[in-house]
């Protein structure tokens, strides 16, 4: 993989966010609303992939400064939250690797990333709705799985946060109606159901079962490949069907800036801590109690179509 020395620089003890390209792009949403949300980010430029397919678009944030000259965007960029401690690297992938090459592209990303000297990985994806039973449709629709005890911590101590700031769920039927982008309340119910659905641990049988059936997809080849070459790891997902997915990208961008600001909580605390460290810790932590401030780019706009009327149903 080819990168900037900076990007390089930046990789070094760095927590790396990154989408899987899978189910209804539900990770690359929500990527786009914590580089959004999490501004000001320093772009760090394009990542080249030979395992990845080519894409080239324009203007997928808001502009900076007042900037309209449009700014290029990439199948593969880096973008870093500026003090963070750990670092965090944002890598949005806005395309997916080459027919037959999702394994080698695993591979080729886990072992840069290694060589690199990042600290770990935490992937936002989305998961096979039809895989549940009646268990996960009676729940929340967002799943966790990590490979170390820091990352469950992080990830029990989101679960916690997201319990103490959330909104109170709707009623039960609205709740099951909505996790998949839709029922009878429309998209506002919808959203509410979602960002009322706490995180749960990926139950041991669907994942085995994901294995069984999805093992050459998003997100399990780099799963296996983090495992292999003993890169820590942590997966957010949620289950979602093809369709208007912007509220479950919204709640699991979410569920990642709690996570984030569980993994920098060192970062506000203790003597000896730099400026910058305590700025970009407190900022991740108003973000994750303040979920409804994160906020969508201005390219969403006409994304799944103009909207319609409620009254016509």
């Amino acid at each position: 993989m080819q990168c900037s020395p900076q990007a390089l620089e930046a990789l070094r003890g760095a927590f790396i966010v990154l989408p899987a390209v899978t189910y209804a792009n539900v990770g690359e949403l929500a990527l786009d609303v914590l580089v959004t949300s999490l501004a000001p980010v320093t772009p760090l430029g394009p990542l080249e992939s030979a395992n990845c397919l080519p894409v080239v678009g324009n203007d997928a944030f808001d502009a900076v400064d007042g900037n309209t000259t449009g700014v290029l965007t990439t199948a593969l960029e880096l973008f870093s939250i500026p003090g963070s401690q750990p670092p965090l690297v944002f890598l949005q992938q806005r395309a997916p690797a080459a027919l037959g090459r999702q394994a080698a592209f695993a591979a080729e990303l886990v072992t840069w990333l290694h060589a690199a000297g990042a600290a770990g990985v935490v992937v936002l994806t989305g998961l096979d709705a039809q895989l549940r039973r009646d268990r996960q449709l009676d729940s929340s629709p967002f799943r966790f799985l990590a490979s170390t005890e820091q990352l469950r911590a992080a990830c029990a101590a989101a679960t916690a946060l997201h319990a103490a700031t959330a909104p109170p769920p709707p009623d039960p039927y609205t709740y099951a109606a909505g996790d998949l982008g839709g029922g009878l309340g429309g998209p506002a119910a919808a959203a509410a159901a979602l960002a009322s659905a706490p995180l749960a641990e990926l139950e041991q049988e669907l994942r085995d079962e994901e294995l069984q059936l999805h093992h050459s997809l998003p997100p399990w080849p780099m799963v296996s490949e983090a495992t292999r070459q003993r890169l820590p790891y942590a997966v957010l997902g949620c289950f979602a069907a093809e369709g208007d997915n912007a509220a479950e990208g919204l709640a699991l961008a979410g569920h990642a800036v709690r996570l984030l600001a569980a993994l920098t909580a060192g970062g506000a605390e203790g003597e000896g801590k730099e400026e910058a460290a305590a700025v970009c810790a407190g900022r991740l932590h108003a973000a994750a109690r303040e979920v409804g401030g994160l906020r969508t780019p201005r390219s969403w706009v006409g994304l799944y179509g103009r909207s319609f009327p409620q009254d016509i149903f």
